[in-house]
């Protein structure tokens, strides 16, 4: 299943950020809640189906720094 073309751009734009931030944050507790936001933001555009693809796709964008989804994050509002 293919994203709408507007939640793919905003992921892209998440990765870019990714890149930048993890090269340049020095502590975690500085990263998580920007990424978090974002996050939320780009989930809150998408259906049930959708956002459990695009989950799995910020799940794979982190796996490639060696970081994981916050255990509980639903991108929701809650954790």
């Amino acid at each position: 299943m293919s994203l709408r073309p507007e939640v793919q751009v905003q992921l892209d734009g998440l990765a870019e950020m990714l890149d930048y931030w993890v090269a340049r944050v020095r502590h975690p507790a500085q990263f998580w809640p920007q990424f978090e936001v974002l996050a939320e933001e780009i989930l809150d555009q998408c259906g049930s189906t959708e956002k459990e693809q695009v989950r799995a796709l910020m799940q794979t964008m982190l796996r490639g720094h060696g970081m994981e989804l916050p255990a509980g994050f639903k991108g929701d509002g809650t954790v």
